[in-house]
């Protein structure tokens, strides 16, 4: 998943090739880290980051333009590592009954920020600035297409016409509340949050299907 591209202006200026670069990039990124979340993303700077790292600051414009682009190389980094527990807990899960895929979701999704909630509260409050939507968008749709293929065994199982629909909808809402309770409630995060998604998801992918009001037997609303 690419968060800006060479050049531009969250994107990083070169990227690393040999094992100094490699071991630079990874000090600037630890140190920004860290900083994001003791201190937030706007009281840092590129300066005390590069202090940190144990690098000049000319040495940290080598790789990255600007602050925005360290945040957007978090960001991508995040959501490669997300990818990679979805899949990883999917396969473990896999076999078992629907509840426990998604568990799977659900927890893979819970840890995937509890690594360090602090830093992801600060990436959240700046990705719709430093990430492009169409970046956005595309690990969004990937986590959909992941979900949608651990689901689709359970298809006859499940109460929605569409598979696909239903993924998009689960991935949206777990993804979505997740944020909101980082950004705007974190105390309920590690509380019952999981557990609440969970009932959410199984009973919106395994209850009937209901009619609107006045609507007939095709579904349309009568006037």
């Amino acid at each position: 998943m690419t968060f800006g591209g060479p050049g531009t202006r969250t994107g990083p200026r070169r990227r690393p090739r040999q094992t100094r670069s490699v071991v630079t990039v990874d000090a600037i990124l630890e140190a920004a880290a860290k900083l994001f979340a003791r201190e937030g993303f706007e009281r840092v700077s590129t300066t005390r980051i590069a202090e940190l790292a144990g690098v000049s600051v000319g040495s940290l414009y080598e790789y990255f333009p600007n602050k925005d682009s360290i945040a957007a190389k978090l960001l991508k980094c995040h959501c490669d590592r997300m990818l990679e527990r979805f899949n990883e807990r999917f396969l473990s899960a896999a076999g078992g009954d629907l509840d426990e895929i998604l568990a799977a979701f659900i927890e893979a999704t819970h840890d995937a920020y509890a690594v360090d909630v602090r830093l992801h509260r600060a990436l959240l409050e700046q990705m719709g600035r430093v990430s492009k939507p169409r970046h956005l968008q595309r690990v969004s749709m990937a986590i959909v297409d992941l979900l949608e293929n651990a689901l689709r065994p359970y298809g006859e199982s499940l109460q929605r016409p569409s598979i696909r629909l239903a993924a998009f909808m689960v991935e949206s809402a777990v993804e979505a509340l997740t944020h909101r309770s980082i950004l705007y409630a974190p105390e309920l995060f590690d509380g019952e949050l999981s557990r609440e998604l969970h009932v959410m998801a199984v009973r919106y992918l395994t209850a009937p299907a209901v009619q609107p009001k006045g609507a007939n037997s095709q579904g349309e609303t009568s006037t």
